[in-house]
This record gives C-alpha cells, structure tokens and sequence, in this order.
C-alpha cells in the first residue's frame, strides 16, 4: 500500500493517498444507485383490452361479410377441404394489424393486406411487413351451414391459430367470427401468451334514439 510522505513544520507524518479514497467512495456510490430496481418497460404493464377503432371496426366487418358470404351454400357435413385452394367458399382472410398501447389497452388503427397470402378453406397464410407500429394479425372464420340451415360459427382462436402464434412475434392475434364479434390473444412482456382476451370496438355516439339493427342471422 503506497503512503504519502509529507513534511509539517518540520515533522513528518504519514497518511494514505485521499485521492484514491475519494474516487473508490465514487465508484461505490455508483454501484448502489446502478443495484438499485430499475422501473418496469411500458410493455410490461398486462394488456387486458384490446380496442378497435371505428373505422378500422367498419372495413374488419366489410372484409368479414365478404369471406363468409358463401356460408348457405354447402351444408357443414360437405367436407371443406375438397374444395382446395382458389374456392371461394369458406376460405378465411388475413390481414395485418397496425396500431399502439397505452397503459392495459391495445389500440387497433390500421390494417393493410398482408404479402403473399394464400387462402385456403380453413387456413391463411401471409407476411407482414416489420413496421413500428405493426402488432399482429387478424383473420376471419367464415361461418358455414348446419343441417336447418344455419351457421355455425367457431368463436374462438383454434389450437393450430394458437400454436402458429406462439411461434410468430406478433404481440396479439386475432379472429373475428361475426359482425363486431373478434376473438384475440395477446403476448405478455415475458413472451407468455394470454388467451383468451377482450376485444372490444369503440363505441360510437348516438346521433338518434334509433336502436341498433340487429344481425340479419341468428347468432347460436
């Protein structure tokens, strides 16, 4: 250990370097403030609503009518598949979903049509392109005909839906199965998944006291 040999008044004395001592304090200091808990990302804050513009709610319903607008024409027992890729009937649509969080609610204002997609009678596929703003996908599940002639609709994300979206990055997935009605998933900050979660549309303001028209098919 080095020592500082110092004359006072004609006496010599010795001490330890305080340069040295004063920079250790500094680097100690700076080791406590950098050990203390750093404060949590805004993405770890759980997602519990998933909100839809209006009118991104508007072109997801135009987009969902066309896809399913097929539906009476082949009973649930004719066997989808047989159709192949390229029939209209049944096929599902995908699309890309732009959009923010703020605080627990993730808010949908865009989508755009994916690359390369490819529709089948009960799959999508597609690529969406990295956007910063770009949060997952949404596809639609087209309803088909029962025995009396009515649909049957699969109101909730599958479990192939839900494997491809633990293997993809998107941060929620969504499918819509009627009019305003959207099934989704979301990734927590940790990767993983919660499902089912709300998905509500926003709420528009009532420019008369008419009621709502209600869906032309009965909903079972």
């Amino acid at each position: 250990m080095r020592f500082v040999r110092c004359v006072n008044g004609g006496r010599t004395s010795r001490h330890r370097a305080w340069p040295r001592r004063a920079l250790l304090v500094m680097i100690l200091l700076a080791a406590v403030v950098a050990a203390r808990e750093a404060p949590l990302p805004p993405t770890s804050i759980p997602v519990r609503v998933i909100l839809v513009a209006n009118d991104v709610r508007d072109s997801m319903n135009m987009v969902f009518l066309h896809s399913t607008s097929g539906w009476r024409k082949y009973p649930t027992y004719v066997n989808a598949a047989n159709y192949g890729r390229g029939t209209p009937i049944w096929q599902e649509t995908m699309r890309c979903l732009r959009g923010h969080i703020s605080t627990d609610t993730l808010w949908i204002t865009a989508w755009e049509s994916p690359r390369g997609e490819r529709a089948f009678a009960a799959a999508v596929t597609g690529e969406c392109d990295d956007r910063p703003d770009a949060v997952g996908s949404w596809h639609t599940h087209p309803w088909r005909a029962d025995s009396i002639a009515m649909p049957v609709k699969i109101r909730e994300l599958s479990i192939g839906d839900l494997r491809a979206f633990r293997a993809s990055a998107d941060r929620i997935a969504l499918a819509q199965w009627d009019r305003d009605s959207i099934a989704g998933a979301v990734r927590a900050f940790n990767g993983s998944v919660q499902y089912p979660v709300q998905v509500q549309v926003q709420l528009r303001p009532r420019l008369d006291s008419t009621a709502a028209e209600p869906d032309t098919t009965g909903t079972r």
